[in-house]
């Protein structure tokens, strides 16, 4: 392998590298992967894998080395991560994007983050809003993964919609955040459940089968609070998805916890019926979280307008909270 430096053009020359060229550097940091890259970027393997060799050239470092059968970035290209984003970051939001934002006129696509319970609930009235006032934007929704601390610290998205119990705010320092949903929890059980009335009792749980919500191997924050209350359960199956639990129940002895709003609103085609909780809960808090940066971006600010008065109509205790 080539030694960093050796026939590479160094020191560097302004000239010599390219935003697009900054971009292709920026998914390779950011994928620490050629095909990942090249398929963020919607590129060719063979182009982003010349872009690479340029920037090694460029840079004087190899940026990305083998480690067994992975890649790995150098020291360097560590040290380039969050140069890099703040270059592209400040060029999108200061150059790329016009000074002012209409929403008849100029085509942007938001990227938010959130569960499909969020989508369901907060996300589904939002598009429909922004359809009517934005011809040309459009919302590309996704689930929130294992990488959103790093996608919102990289500014990559515009807004994450997340619990507020599961977001270490320590580990998001340059982001802002605005309370956008308050929720209560209620049981959920199959609509001809043989035993349930109208309340979810701890000795309903005890003896029923349960079925349990895990997102990412981490369990539903009401756990915490069904443990706390000494409500034992017997787990006989999970689903990583709030929607499809709802529609798991019918046919079942099953019994569920799921946010109000999303069981009632589901309640016919799911065939279930909510029941109201005998015990403590602590209801579900979620709020929008996107990077400082984007503050004064006008086309943002439009964007959490609607997202705030979509929430204020669909949940006004978050309203009253921020």
């Amino acid at each position: 392998m080539t030694a960093a430096g050796e026939g590479l053009e160094w020191p560097v020359k302004l000239g010599q590298i390219d935003l697009n060229l900054l971009v292709v550097l920026d998914a390779l940091l950011r994928e620490k992967n050629v095909t990942r890259a090249a398929e963020s970027l919607h590129l060719s393997q063979p182009a982003t894998s010349t872009a690479l060799a340029r920037l090694r050239r460029v840079l004087g470092d190899e940026l990305l080395h083998k480690n067994g059968r992975y890649l790995e970035l150098t020291p360097r290209a560590e040290s380039l991560i969050e140069p890099v984003r703040e270059v592209l970051a400040t060029i999108e939001q200061t150059i790329a994007q016009p000074p002012t934002f209409d929403p008849t006129t100029n085509a942007r696509c938001f990227s938010v983050i959130g569960s499909d319970y969020v989508g369901a609930t907060l996300l589904r009235p939002l598009i429909a809003r922004l359809t009517g006032l934005a011809a040309g934007s459009q919302v590309d929704a996704a689930p929130v993964g294992m990488r959103y601390v790093e996608a919102l610290n990289r500014d990559e998205i515009d807004v994450a919609i997340l619990p507020d119990r599961i977001v270490d705010e320590s580990l998001i320092p340059g982001c802002s955040r605005m309370p956008v949903i308050v929720e209560r929890f209620v049981g959920v059980v199959w609509r001809d459940h043989p035993h349930a009335e109208d309340r979810l009792t701890a000795d309903l749980l005890g003896r029923s089968p349960y079925l349990g919500y895990v997102a990412q191997g981490q369990r539903a924050i009401v756990e915490k609070d069904l443990d706390a209350a000494g409500c034992t359960r017997r787990v006989a199956a999970t689903a990583s998805s709030m929607v499809t639990m709802a529609f798991l129940l019918a046919g079942t002895d099953l019994v569920a916890v799921l946010p109000e709003r999303l069981a009632r609103r589901v309640a016919v085609a799911a065939e279930i019926r909510p029941l109201e909780p005998e015990m403590p809960l602590q209801p579900l808090r979620e709020s929008a979280y996107w990077h400082a940066r984007r503050a004064r971006d006008p086309g943002h600010v439009w964007l959490r307008e609607q997202l705030f008065a979509v929430a204020r109509v669909e949940f006004p205790q978050a309203a009253a909270a921020g």
